[in-house]
Order: C-alpha cells, then structure tokens, then sequence
C-alpha cells in the first residue's frame, strides 16, 4: 500500500475517537434526576409520596405537604382489588350473553365479576378461573361412549364403540356386548348394531320334540277316560249282585215259612212279604 494512503486515512479515526470522547463527556456531565423511591403502601404523584386507599376505594383528593390523602369508596358496579393510588374506580366485568357467558360470581367493591358457562358448555378461553368465551360440550351420541369426561373448562372427549359392542343413548360411559343368542338357547334374528342389541327369537320345536308333546298331552286324557269306564262297570256289576241276594233272602224266607205252617205253628208267626223290585218285606199276622 502507499504511504500517501495511510496518511490520508489517520486523520479519520482520530476524528472519530475524539468525538466518542465528546459524547461520553457530555452524558456524565448533564444534570439528571433519580427515580423518587416511595415505601410500600405508597404512591407517588408531583414528586411527593402519598399513602395508598385501601382495596374498595379510590383517591378523591392526593395528600399534600401537610395533609394525607382522601379517598372514597367504590360505587355504581366498581372496584379496586388492591391498595392503589387511582383517581377512579375499576368498573366491573359484564358477562357477555352472546359469548355463552353467566355470572359466576358477583362484582364486589374489592373484586371484579367473575364470569363462568352454563351447565352443557365448557370454557374455550379462560385464565384464572375467570372464562372469556363457552361452548356448547360435544355430546356422545349412540354408537359412542364417553371416553374422557369434560371439566368446566374442557370439552368431552367421545370414543365409537368397538365392534361386538353397542351403545343406545347419549352420554353413556361403556359400551354393552350384543346378545349371544346361542348361548341363550335362540336363535338370531337380526344382528346387533352400534346402536341395537342383536334381536333373539326362540328356536321352533322339531317334529319329534311335537310328537313327544302330543303323547304325553293325550295319556292323561286316554286313563281318565279308561278309569271313568271301569268305574261305570264296576258300580253296574255290584247292582247285579245285590239283586240276586235279595232273590236268595226272599226264597230263604218262604221255605222257612211252609216248614213252620207243617209243624202247625203258623198261626203264631207273621208272614213276610216280600216286593223283588223295590228288595224290601213287610210282616203281618195272618
């Protein structure tokens, strides 16, 4: 490089760091002002350092070299949560209607409205317990389950029921098994569903379990009717017999009679008489 060039070059550097100098200089030598530092429970204002109104009221009047602040309490749906050194009041939080949004808690003097969801919906966008906007929860139709119950401020989480299983109403917590209907004793008529239960219907007789039926449905009937015979027999047959004792008796009697009438005593005896229809007698004197 020539010499002529670096000579020409000195000359700004130099210039540069005397003026870095210059600049330096002029900062740590202008006057400045510290930051008024005031204790806790203080504020400052007009370079005085004056206490602070309690939480529920406002400053009406700053204090002043010879006198405190005047403070006022909050009205008309305002407040002030902590102690402060504020002109005005905090106006409450209205819960916004067209955000799904109701009261939750109240506004205080010493505390602000605290806004929640109604019951079926769930906060999308919330900090502190406070809610900005809701929701309408998912609802689990049939054929779901409810897999993770929502909270005040997330949604349900739903689930399909695997197959095999069903579910027949909103909101269920498990899926049921179908019907096994061979297991049951029937027989499927209609398969299940993610939504139905499988429809079993009783399995039809064969015609050897009919025949058995009938068999056993018509002895009782076929001894009633053979016993009821006997009986009838049975009550005519003793009739009989009765009819022919009676013949017996009544021949018995009259040979008695004729022997007693040949011994010559049959004026003492009364005679028999004897009807064979009606089987009765009766005795009189001769």
């Amino acid at each position: 490089m020539p010499i002529g060039a670096r000579s020409r070059r000195a000359p700004r550097s130099v210039l540069r760091s005397m003026l870095r100098i210059f600049v330096v200089f002029l900062i740590t030598q202008l006057p400045h002002s510290e930051a008024l530092q005031c204790d806790p429970g203080e504020y400052e204002i007009n370079g005085e350092c004056c206490p602070m109104c309690s939480a529920g009221s406002r400053v009406l009047k700053h204090c002043g070299p010879s006198s405190s602040t005047t403070c006022m309490p909050c009205v008309d749906d305002t407040y002030t949560e902590h102690p402060n050194g504020l002109t005005e009041c905090m106006r409450c939080k209205v819960c916004d209607a067209g955000a799904r949004l109701m009261v939750k808690e109240k506004c205080m003097y010493t505390k602000n409205t605290v806004c929640g969801c109604a019951p079926g919906d769930f906060c999308r966008h919330g900090a502190g317990g406070d809610c900005e906007m809701c929701s309408p929860s998912t609802i689990c139709l049939p054929g779901f389950k409810v897999k993770i119950s929502g909270t005040e401020f997330s949604d349900n989480v739903c689930e399909v029921c695997p197959d095999g299983t069903f579910s027949a109403t909103n909101m269920s917590h498990a899926c049921q098994l179908w019907t096994k209907c061979e297991e049951e004793g029937m027989k499927e008529r209609k398969a299940g569903t993610a939504t139905s239960d499988a429809v079993c219907v009783k399995r039809g007789l064969s015609p050897a379990v009919i025949a058995v039926i009938i068999i056993l449905a018509l002895v009782p009937a076929v001894a009633g009717a053979g016993y009821f015979l006997w009986r009838r027999k049975k009550r005519k047959d003793g009739g009989t017999r009765a009819e022919d004792i009676g013949d017996e008796l009544n021949e018995e009697v009259m040979e008695n009679l004729i022997r007693t009438r040949k011994k010559g005593t049959d004026a003492a005896l009364p005679v028999q008489e004897t009807t064979k229809n009606s089987g009765t007698s009766t005795l009189h004197s001769p």
